[in-house]
């Protein structure tokens, strides 16, 4: 976590997530101390380039994780950030008036998942 607080800036950090026990469990499970510099930069970059906050994606990132776990299936974590950019998207000109978090799981709900796969188990 201590390198993720250094990437990001320990006040942005904080204003981000720290008011949020389960985002920060999913942040030191997926982006601990072991940084995937890759994955990190897809996520944030993503965030960057949308109307949404890094929290928003963080939140939809959750939301997919529970839903593939539900459904016990898996799913890459680039198409997982495609399918959030996919569903921020699809709000077109009210983005500003949605919730990401909101909109992935209504997107899952609707349509579920084309390219996740089964778990093996």
């Amino acid at each position: 976590m201590v390198k993720l607080m250094q990437v990001i800036g320990v006040e942005n950090f904080k204003r981000e997530f720290a008011n949020s026990p389960r985002i920060l469990s999913y942040l030191e499970a997926y982006f601990s101390d072991e940084l995937n510099a890759e994955d990190w930069t897809l996520l944030s970059d993503s965030a960057d380039e949308s109307s949404f906050s890094l929290r928003d994606w963080v939140e939809s990132l959750i939301v997919v994780g529970h839903w593939l776990d539900a459904h016990s299936k898996e799913l890459s974590f680039e198409d997982q950030i495609g399918y959030i950019s996919c569903a921020g998207d699809s709000a077109g000109a009210g983005t500003n008036l949605e919730h990401l978090p909101a909109l992935v799981e209504s997107m899952l709900e609707q349509y579920g998942c084309e390219r996740a796969e089964p778990r093996n188990i």
